[in-house]
């Protein structure tokens, strides 16, 4: 398990905890903007024009003299990390509204000739980001408390719980805890196809409490279709139970599509009209959709390995509700920087670490 990777550090940037990734240099000054390189595969495309995209603070241009290189300009730690706090900036520019707008370039670029494929660069350039441990969700996932959707990648599983009712056509208000009649549960591993394409696959049954549940359902279980739903480069699960208000019926949606930058923009529009998710991506063509009504949970969960253990935990689980007590200052972390396992370098008196999300493929010993 030995890394000899550059680490993450988790450091003090004006009185806050900020994770930084291991492209992030180890002296870059919080105000000023930095430069990375990302290596690409190049093509021989007779169209391969002028390979750059300028928005805001972030800029992409090809390396000079190294066809096969990107060079990536980032935002300042202090204008990124404000960027995500919504603060405004004084020349009115919104950091991460520039970030979506560039990824939605590599797109461009891509279909210009300018690399063979977009999405490790995307990956790249997210993965780059500093965050403060509790929003560190982002760059691994796209998740932002104000942008309530997650990436959905190969290794991760989803569990959908469904609460049944007495009087399953009775107003909304009339189902509690008294006439509940149980709970079917259902899981799903993300996988990657042979045409590297997602698709997912139940594992097992449908889990009811209690068991005779299974007589009572009329209709059988709806959520079982996900498995129908045709392969795609690129899913994500919406979380509508923070976007809709409470008289609309649909809880989650989960969307496909061949490039993350069409997800990024269906995502948009969404939350301007959270009640029609599918009706309104049936509109844009090569998307897959799948709502979740009613009383349904939908839970992202990730492959982590704890002393040597593997495991799967809901996303989002944190390192505090993981780590015995008393174990923080033998505390060790593993994390993946795109194909590499980086340490995670932190102050043993720093206990901020303990808000740091837990994402797929994180190894911790102690």
């Amino acid at each position: 398990m030995e890394s000899t990777a550059a680490p993450f550090r988790l450091e003090t940037l004006n009185h806050d905890a900020v994770l930084f990734p291991p492209t992030v240099p180890e002296h870059q000054a919080s105000d000023s903007a930095f430069r990375i390189t990302v290596p690409i595969r190049a093509t021989n495309s007779p169209l391969r024009a002028d390979c750059s995209a300028e928005r805001g603070p972030f800029r992409l241009e090809q390396a000079k003299n190294d066809p096969n290189s990107m060079q990536i300009t980032l935002p300042a730690p202090e204008k990124w990390l404000g960027g995500t706090r919504d603060e405004a900036e004084p020349d009115g520019i919104d950091a991460v509204q520039s970030l979506y707008v560039l990824l939605a370039d590599l797109d461009q670029l891509q279909q210009k000739g300018c690399f063979e494929e977009s999405a490790s660069i995307r990956e790249f350039i997210l993965q780059s980001l500093p965050m403060k441990p509790a929003e560190s969700l982002f760059y691994s996932y796209g998740y932002r408390a104000g942008r309530s959707s997650v990436d959905l990648k190969p290794g991760m599983r989803l569990k959908i719980e469904r609460a049944y009712f007495q009087g399953a056509e009775a107003a909304d208000e009339e189902h509690t805890t008294e006439n509940s009649i149980g709970v079917g549960a259902v899981t799903y591993d993300v996988e990657l196809s042979g045409n590297a394409k997602i698709h997912f696959r139940q594992i097992g049954n449908v889990r009811y409490s209690p068991r005779s549940l299974s007589q009572t359902i009329q209709n059988g279980n709806s959520d079982l279709s996900l498995s129908g739903l045709p392969q795609e480069s690129h899913y994500r699960l919406l979380l509508y139970t923070v976007l809709v208000a409470n008289d609309h019926k649909l809880s989650a949606a989960i969307l496909g599509a061949d490039r993350d930058s069409q997800l990024d923009g269906l995502d948009e529009e969404l939350r301007k009209h959270p009640d029609a998710a599918c009706k309104y991506a049936a509109t844009a063509p090569g998307v897959a959709c799948m709502e979740f009504d009613r009383f349904v949970a939908l839970t992202p969960q990730i492959e982590v390995e704890l002393n040597g253990k593997t495991k799967f935990l809901d996303w989002g689980t944190r390192i505090r509700d993981v780590l015995p007590k008393d174990s923080f200052k033998a505390l060790r972390i593993q994390r993946r920087f795109m194909n590499s396992y980086s340490d995670v370098h932190f102050d043993r008196g720093d206990a901020n670490l303990l808000a740091l999300p837990l994402i797929s493929g994180d190894r911790l010993t102690w």
